[in-house]
């Protein structure tokens, strides 16, 4: 089944649309924890008080619709270079809901991500993938993504 997706950045009148995904995802990885969705609700809000991405240039959220409902959203940062490079959209996020995976969504979400990069005169897109995730790696590599082997250094503060 191959979904009609409608996707749109999220904006200050989309966000009571965007958490309601929010939840929703929430929810579906954490069934038996009731309080899930309402923290993944405070927690969008926490965000926006130190970075609002409804208003950024640099960094946000696109969300994807079937038939007007919420279904995922991809997350992208555009990182500049230090010298003439054009830089990169880098994708940090794409989630879509389980009911609607395998369905076209998450394709048209980096379809539409390229589309971006391509309006920004971006040198490519980035993103990483855990190792083990055969279904997200398949996705990319039939989207034109190439693997290749880095390491991660990541640190918390």
């Amino acid at each position: 089944m191959t979904a009609s997706v409608a996707i749109t950045r999220v904006n200050a009148e989309e966000l009571p649309v965007f958490i309601s995904l929010i939840r929703a995802l929430e929810s579906e990885a954490h069934p038996r924890d009731k309080a899930a969705a309402e923290r993944a609700a405070r927690g969008v809000y926490q965000s926006l008080q130190g970075f609002d991405f409804t208003r950024s240039d640099v960094c946000w959220m696109l969300l994807a619709r079937v038939a007007g409902m919420p279904v995922g959203y991809a997350s992208l940062v555009r990182i500049p270079k230090a010298d003439a490079r054009s830089g990169y959209l880098f994708v940090d996020e794409l989630v879509v809901l389980e009911g609607f995976r395998r369905a076209g969504v998450a394709s048209a979400l980096l379809a539409h991500v390229e589309g971006e990069a391509h309006a920004l005169g971006v040198a490519g897109l980035r993103l990483l993938v855990r190792p083990q995730n055969e279904a997200a790696r398949a996705l990319y590599r039939t989207a034109g993504f190439s693997e290749s082997e880095t390491i991660f250094c990541e640190k918390h503060v």
